[in-house]
């Protein structure tokens, strides 16, 4: 690898929008961009990501950059094989992702599970102390985990492990995406947060994070958030007797809500645990930037450049990559 020059394209497909960037081997972030899918799904949805590939490639080639390889995360990921093998919020079913985009984009590609991958980053570089045990639950469109066990992530016989939003916690409740009832994500998930307010006669384009802040002084708001925190409470605390994970760790866009969620789901959790102490809980010390990171990880390790992610920027408020240019 040639110092600066050389990048990784870093990939993150997210329910509603994707994210990609170029990352050198300093973890410094040499272009990126951004598209919000606006509902796209199936092969449209496949069409914006290789558009945004294209794009990087092009944002490489123009500020004499050398792509070693790209890491593209998603939902649904079997790492194996490099299929997705369902996606619900994207409508992807067992679809070939690594090899489409090795072949669109030219380069060597790793896939990884969009949640598995972000938690592989935040035990990294988020100062978790690398945890041989402990939950990184991903709640945005959908929710997801990484689950850590004895130093290793669980991904299951079928490598569809990690799959906590699909938990049910709500008997013969809502109807869910993926067609069961009652699933945390129909409840907690940041999209149905806003859906079910909305339902309820709440103003239509309110955010979760909307809702979040309004809730003091609105009872709908403040009805729908109770209900996203009892959901959460009991899927983390059916995985805290089953792991006993050191820590749990909230990433996505709704841990950026803070201690408007940290604070009553720490009760909640506390509450259905009457026997033993909970877990600490606490936001991504990565935040939105940890499946991106986790994604420049899996490329770097792909092109046998694993050695320059050890000197990544361990020191900043976050602890993650350097960031600009």
């Amino acid at each position: 690898m040639t110092g600066k020059e050389a990048v990784v394209l870093a990939i993150d497909i997210g329910g509603t929008s994707l994210k990609g960037a170029l990352v050198d081997g300093t973890g410094a972030i040499r272009g990126e961009q951004a598209v919000i899918l606006e509902g796209r799904t199936g092969e449209a949805a496949l069409a914006c990501l290789e558009n945004l590939g294209a794009s990087l490639m092009a944002m490489a080639a123009s500020g004499g950059l050398r792509p070693l390889a790209a890491g593209v995360i998603a939902p649904g990921v079997d790492e194996a094989s490099g299929r997705v093998l369902f996606a619900a919020n994207l409508g992807w079913r067992d679809l070939a992702l690594r090899d489409r985009m090795a072949g669109h984009l030219g380069l060597p590609v790793a896939t990884g599970h969009d949640v598995r991958t972000a938690g592989l980053a935040e035990n990294l570089l988020g100062g978790t102390d690398n945890r041989r045990d402990f939950a990184y639950v991903m709640i945005g469109t959908g929710i997801a985990a990484a689950l850590l066990c004895n130093g290793a992530i669980v991904s299951g016989a079928r490598n569809m492990g990690g799959e906590f939003g699909h938990m049910p916690v709500i008997a013969d409740g809502e109807p869910c995406g993926c067609g069961q009832l009652g699933c945390l994500e129909a409840y907690a998930s940041a999209a149905a947060i806003a859906r079910r307010y909305r339902t309820r006669g709440g103003a239509a384009g309110r955010s979760a994070r909307d809702i979040a802040l309004t809730q003091a002084e609105d009872p709908l708001a403040g009805a729908v958030w109770r209900d996203a925190i009892r959901a959460l409470s009991l899927g983390l605390a059916t995985v805290t007797v089953l792991l006993d994970p050191g820590a749990i760790v909230l990433g996505g866009g709704l841990a950026e809500a803070g201690t408007l969620l940290l604070d009553p789901l720490r009760e909640a959790l506390a509450s259905r645990l009457t026997w033993r102490s909970p877990p600490p809980l606490r936001a991504s010390r990565l935040g939105l930037s940890a499946g991106r990171t986790g994604a420049a990880i899996l490329a770097f390790r792909l092109a046998g450049q694993s050695a320059c992610i050890e000197a990544w920027d361990r020191g900043s408020s976050r602890g993650e990559p350097s960031g600009g240019a």
